[in-house]
């Protein structure tokens, strides 16, 4: 028989980031305790309040399998009267059996052995989820948990309600005192118990309660009230992906409201008030013809409110925190960053590697070293780097910390400062992830790099190196590194760059303040694990140099295949991946890369000179080494300029040389000077084919 398995609970509102990692846990937590039981399609439901899994066609039945398990010789699993030995008893109870279930069996090579008929699986599914009620729950991930009451449950927020069927019977049990149950509820504003045999009454008495449990429908109708909005405002089409998905898991049965604050307001900087209302009141901003308005959209959670009573509520709140944010910005603006900046020394920045005044004086004197290499103005980045860090003691981004650095931006500019240095101010955070925005400027990139250089080096210098979590953000810090190299597109050894932040960090840490890194590193004129934690820093950015490619599409084997072949310039490493990814997507690249691959492992294993041109009979032989000859001065001409798509066109000319050379002679000759000239020409050829890439480690299945 197959039937639904249904699995619901309900719990206090999730924080919007935590709801579709719990759902997606509970659905895996859900089919692990089905594991090997035939079923249909999975479909979820999810709500701030609720989450859901329905699983279609699921057999009533883990399948079984019998099979016979032989063990010790029958004479020592059995006495003269046929009672099982302690030996024999041993092995039955091993497999779980009784000793009066053994058997005896003969095998053709071992002869007469004890045996036993086990049989495995079987277990019905109402069987394997009860068992593993406890393991449902408590297996959902989320970033943060919390313990309510005198229980001992960790969960997103208090639970409340548990609810598991199969085929609209509801199963039994309880987890941590809560008890299955085959009711729920509905919207906080409609009263009264929903009785739930399925996901179709589920959903269809939810609706009646006002919750929209599907959260594909549930998006659309949100989508559907923007455009509403759009409409009745004649604005700009209202998008924002990310507020979108954050809003979806705010509500349940979305309302639209639509709002006004004081347009005076908008004379204050339009990110200011754009973060205001998207990250503290998950407003939606709207634009007319692109300039911020002061209208804004809501998606509100009550069915049953006033909208216009709603409205002036959220514009009470709204304008509240405007004129605050004009307060403090006034106020903010009665000193310069550098009096700001004064307050630095009284934040720590990470215990043992000083303040952030420490690490904003090591930003500038940072910055000003890799000016000229990134085509900055050396004196603009060293400036951005020394304020990078000022308006984090400001009132505004006290109020406000996503405005960190735009902030830093405004006031730079209202100082007079230069634009490159106001600019450097905002862009030193970027990017904050994978595929965000990057530095424009000169000097924006230097300091940027400086900023994510400092906390490597500083990090790594004390040990504070991740391995499972990464409270310093140092995988993020040293993607960043590889996307403004890219973006860069200068030319820059990792290690060289470490070892100027090492250098910098270590020629600063003085003091009570630095203890760890003197601890670990010294009081010398270099630090004393400098070349280790420099080699260190740089394979660790390598690594995720090579984890971006990967997400990208590019397999690890053609990534590993152009690392492998050394040097740590990001540039140049990118380039060498992207030629070979893109040569590796043409016909005929593995009957090519199999001939390479021939030729590489013969060489490697041989240590024979190159022989003369003159030295080679004519043929096969000497056409492959002339054409070996040239392609490499082109390849390695190629190669210089970072001109891989031309290096490997040159290289692929050897291919029919090299299968000519196979076909033509034996290349281990009884003669041993004629196989050593003959492996003198691989190793030649292999020489050429190593400097470019490794096509060892290619894939060529």
């Amino acid at each position: 028989m197959n039937a639904e398995l249904f699995f619901a609970i309900r719990c206090e509102e999730l924080p919007a980031g935590m709801v579709r990692p719990a759902l997606e846990g509970l659905r895996d937590r859900v089919l692990d305790a089905i594991e090997g039981v035939e079923h249909g399609a999975v479909h979820l439901f999810a709500t701030p309040r609720r989450l859901a899994v329905s699983i279609e066609a699921v057999a009533s039945n883990r399948p079984s399998t019998t099979t016979v398990v032989t063990g010790p010789p029958a004479d020592r699993a059995f006495d003269a009267d046929g009672v099982p030995t302690k030996t024999g008893a041993g092995f039955a109870r091993g497999k779980g059996a009784d000793p009066s279930e053994l058997t005896i069996v003969e095998l053709p090579k071992r002869g007469r052995v004890a045996a036993l008929t086990v049989t495995e699986g079987g277990e019905s599914v109402v069987e394997l989820v009860t068992e593993q009620l406890t393991a449902i729950i408590e297996g959902i991930p989320f970033q943060k948990s919390m313990r309510w009451g005198s229980g001992s449950l960790r969960f997103g927020r208090p639970l409340h309600e548990i609810i598991c069927t199969w085929n609209g019977v509801p199963m039994t049990g309880a987890v941590h005192g809560i008890e299955l149950g085959n009711t729920t509820l509905g919207h906080r504003l409609c009263p009264g118990e929903i009785r739930v045999t399925g996901a179709e009454d589920y959903v269809a008495g939810l609706r009646e309660a006002h919750v929209e449990p599907m959260l594909d429908v549930r998006e659309q109708k949100i989508l559907g009230l923007l455009e509403e909005a759009t409409a009745a405002l004649g604005s700009d089409p209202i998008e924002d992906a990310e507020l979108l998905e954050e809003v979806l898991h705010l509500v349940e049965w979305p309302m639209l409201v639509i709002g006004t604050f004081d347009e005076d307001l908008l004379e204050l900087p339009p990110r200011l008030l754009v973060t205001s209302m998207k990250v503290h009141q998950r407003y939606f901003p709207v634009y007319k013809d692109g300039v911020l308005t002061n209208r804004f959209v809501v998606i509100s959670n009550n069915p049953f409110g006033d909208a216009a009573l709603i409205a002036a509520g959220n514009a009470r709140v709204i304008r509240a925190r405007f004129y605050d944010a004009r307060f403090f910005l006034a106020e903010d603006k009665k000193q310069r960053l550098e009096e700001h900046a004064s307050a630095l020394p009284r934040m720590r920045w990470i215990r043992g590697l000083g303040t952030m005044a420490d690490k904003a004086t090591r930003l500038g004197t940072l910055s000003r070293a890799l000016a000229p290499q990134f085509g900055a103005e050396s004196e603009a980045a060293a400036q951005a780097g020394q304020l990078s860090k000022a308006d984090l003691a400001t009132q505004m981004v006290g109020e406000f910390p996503k405005l960190q650095g735009h902030v830093g931006n405004l006031y730079a500019q209202h100082e007079g400062a230069p634009e490159a240095v106001a600019h450097a101010i905002e862009e030193h955070y970027l990017p904050k992830y994978a595929g965000d925005d990057l530095p424009t400027t000169p000097e924006g990139r230097v300091v940027a790099l400086a900023d994510r250089l400092d906390a490597l080096a500083a990090c790594f210098g004390i040990g504070l190196i991740p391995k499972g979590g990464d409270p310093q953000g140092l995988r993020r810090a040293a993607l960043g590194i590889v996307q403004i190299l890219r973006d860069a597109n200068a030319a820059s050894s990792l290690e060289g760059l470490f070892g100027l932040a090492v250098d910098t960090v270590h020629q600063m840490a003085e003091g009570e303040p630095f203890d760890k890194w003197t601890a670990a590193q010294g009081t010398g004129p270099q630090a004393s694990e400098r070349a280790a934690m420099v080699k260190q820093l740089a394979e660790f950015t390598l690594t995720r140099f090579k984890a971006w490619h990967v997400s990208q599409g590019t397999t690890p084997d053609l990534v590993d295949a152009a690392v492998a072949v050394g040097g740590d310039d990001v540039v140049m490493l990118d380039r060498r991946v992207t030629a070979l990814a893109a040569i590796a997507g043409t016909d005929g690249f593995r009957p090519i890369m199999q001939t390479f691959k021939r030729v590489l492992n013969i060489s490697a294993e041989v240590d024979a000179a190159v022989p003369a041109l003159e030295a080679c009979p004519e043929g096969v032989e000497s056409d492959l080494l002339r054409v070996a000859m040239a392609v490499a001065a082109d390849a390695k001409d190629a190669a210089s300029t970072g001109d891989f798509d031309a290096a490997l066109t040159h290289i692929l000319r050897l291919q029919g040389p090299v299968e000519a050379f196979f076909d033509g002679v034996m290349v281990n000759d009884d003669d041993p000077a004629i196989r050593a000239r003959r492996q003198g020409i691989l190793s030649a050829v292999g020489h050429i084919f190593s400097g470019l890439y490794d096509f060892r480690r290619i894939s060529t299945r």
